[in-house]
C-alpha cells in the first residue's frame, strides 16, 4: 500500500475498534498501526485490540475504547475479574492470554473462600451480574449458557507491571477447585441434498 493507502487502512480500523471495541476477524488481516493482535488457541482468527500508551487516564481510554473495567458496580466487578484471572491464567510465567477456560462453579467456589464463608445463593447473582458486564466490554468472554468462562482479548493489553500485580493477586486468593467443563458434541455435518429422483433413471410405466 501507498502511505496514503496506509493511513487510511489504519483510520478505518481505529474508526472500528473506537466504536465497537476489540474486534474478532480473519487470521490474514493485515497488521495495523497501534492495534495489538492476539490469536484464537484455534487459530480460526485472532482479535485486534487498542494498544494502551503507558500512564493513559480515564479520558483517553474511553476515547480508546478501552475503560480500565466496566464501571457498574466497579469493586464487585474488579473482584470477579480478579477471580476469574485465578481461574483461567495458570501458567502465570507466561502472558494472560489466552489462558484456559474456566467455570462458575470454580468462580463461585473462589468467590465464596475470599468472603470466608459457604457458598450462598445471593453471591450467584452479584457474580452473573460481574461476568455479564465483563464479558460486554470484553475483558471476558462469558458463555452463560455453558457456564464457562475465558480471558477476553482486552487481556493482551497488560503489560508487566499489571501482570505483576495480578501474580501476587492470584497468589492471595484461594485456589479454585476442578474445572469440571461441559463436553462438546461434535457438529452435525449438514444432511446431503437429496437424490434427483428424475436423473436416478427408469420409466415407472
Amino acid at each position: 500500500m501507498s502511505p496514503v493507502e496506509n493511513a487510511a487502512y489504519t483510520a478505518l480500523w481505529w474508526a472500528k475498534v473506537q466504536s465497537a471495541g476489540p474486534l474478532q476477524v480473519s487470521p490474514d488481516t493485515p497488521p495495523v498501526a497501534g492495534l495489538a493482535r492476539a490469536a484464537e488457541p484455534d487459530g480460526a482468527s485472532l482479535w485486534i485490540v487498542p494498544t494502551l500508551p503507558d500512564g493513559a487516564g480515564h479520558a483517553v481510554l474511553e476515547e480508546l475504547g478501552a475503560p480500565p473495567v466496566a464501571v457498574e458496580q466497579p469493586n464487585e466487578t474488579a473482584r470477579v475479574l480478579a477471580i476469574c484471572v485465578t481461574c483461567c491464567w495458570i501458567e502465570r510465567d507466561g502472558p494472560a492470554w489466552p489462558g484456559v477456560t474456566g467455570t462458575l462453579a470454580q468462580v463461585k467456589a473462589v468467590y465464596a473462600g475470599m468472603r470466608g464463608r459457604p457458598e450462598q445463593s445471593s453471591d450467584l447473582t452479584l457474580i452473573i451480574g460481574s461476568l455479564r458486564r465483563l464479558h460486554a466490554t470484553q475483558w471476558l468472554l462469558w458463555d452463560e449458557k455453558a457456564g464457562e468462562v475465558r480471558l477476553g482479548p482486552r487481556v493482551i493489553t497488560w503489560g508487566p507491571t499489571q501482570l505483576a500485580g495480578l501474580r501476587e493477586i492470584c497468589r492471595i486468593l484461594p485456589d479454585p477447585p476442578t474445572a469440571v467443563l461441559t463436553p462438546r458434541s461434535p457438529e452435525t455435518p449438514a444432511d446431503p441434498l437429496p437424490a434427483d429422483v428424475s436423473a436416478a433413471g427408469g420409466d415407472d410405466g
